[in-house]
């Protein structure tokens, strides 16, 4: 399960007897901003005693029921200020990201992220220190989902050749693709949304040689018998390399 529930019972603001205990709204929410804590559910491990600090005794750990005339906005407002909240990357688009990385566990996951990488920042994407937590019944599905430990990933070249059989012209084909927005395919769980980052070590030269394009340029050259202006075909038609009228090109231009 993605959250767990407080143990702790609470009366609400009417009728607790010791409502004038507790601090101010406003106070109480000064104070728990500073924890650095911000979902619901780190909050309820925090009264629970689970973290290393522990609650003041004038803050209630029933926050949304003792404030709830007072000031209550929601629990992402009491546990952080608005201007420091961060508006993350979809689920899809993270946890593609990540499973290129190819962590092999949640330690390694750790390690990244103490790293502080801006890798992911680099291709326009804000990913949570906690995604189980921030993509909870958002898709969140566990840790080795979210890794992709548990799939099988072809190699380089097996998937380079699945690819360039797809024929995508560009770059932004190649987005789409992996987003989904291309009616005619669809991407299988086991390819890497960014073979760059996948393959980075592992034979990845360039997008037109992972796409193809130039092999898809020089055969609809070839199809069209493709020649320069001005030029003229020549007898081998290429087949010579060391053609002494077109050096190997399958054209010449008269002098």
């Amino acid at each position: 399960m993605c959250s767990e529930k407080s143990n702790v019972k609470s009366p609400g603001l009417w009728d607790s007897p010791n409502r004038s205990k507790w601090l101010s709204f406003e106070e109480a929410r000064k104070i728990v901003r500073t924890l650095n804590l911000e979902y619901k559910e780190e909050w309820n491990k925090f009264i629970q005693g689970k973290l290393n600090n522990t609650l003041p005794a004038n803050i209630p750990p029933n926050p949304d029921e003792i404030y709830r005339h007072t000031g209550w906005r929601g629990w992402s407002d009491w546990l952080m200020d608005k201007k420091y909240r961060k508006q993350y990357s979809s689920f899809r688009e993270s946890r593609d990201f990540v499973r290129c990385l190819r962590l092999k566990n949640t330690s390694n996951w750790q390690e990244y992220i103490k790293q502080g990488s801006s890798i992911n920042e680099k291709y326009g994407l804000t990913i949570p220190v906690k995604p189980d937590l921030e993509y909870c019944n958002k898709g969140w599905k566990g840790w080795e989902d979210w890794l992709g430990t548990g799939i099988a990933f072809k190699n380089f070249k097996t998937t380079r050749k699945f690819i360039r059989n797809l024929k995508l012209k560009s770059y932004n084909e190649w987005i789409n693709y992996c987003k989904g927005l291309l009616n005619k395919y669809k991407k299988p769980e086991n390819i890497y949304a960014f073979p760059n980052i996948a393959y980075k070590l592992k034979g990845w030269i360039s997008w037109d040689d992972w796409l193809g394009i130039d092999l898809f340029i020089n055969e609809k050259k070839k199809n069209q018998n493709y020649l320069p202006e001005n030029a003229f075909e020549c007898m081998c038609k290429g087949q010579i390399p060391d053609c002494l009228v077109c050096d190997g090109k399958g054209y010449y231009f008269k002098p």
